[in-house]
């Protein structure tokens, strides 16, 4: 069974999903359409993205504390005070 594509019409969704299970009642078929549509819209945020653009390659694993504590020492090796506010 193939599995139905990215963008595919309502017209292709009931050919897919009667093909599948058979009749299906219009009502039913709009609400599963509409669930289709919903669960597509789906992203997951990995918070990967502003990493890989704002940070050094060796930046991008550390976190947040790690990457606080590197900024901290390597100010404090320049001589400026740092005081947590």
């Amino acid at each position: 069974m193939a599995v139905l594509h990215d963008g595919a019409t309502y017209e292709e969704f009931v050919d897919y999903v009667t093909n599948l299970r058979g009749d299906v009642p219009k009502e039913e078929l709009k609400e599963l359409y509409e669930r289709h549509l919903k669960l597509k819209g789906l992203t997951f945020d990995l918070k990967r993205g502003w990493k890989s653009v704002a940070l050094a390659p060796d930046e991008q694993d550390l976190t947040n504390r790690q990457l606080e504590n590197k900024v901290v020492s390597e100010a404090k090796a320049q001589g400026r005070n740092i005081a947590r506010v």
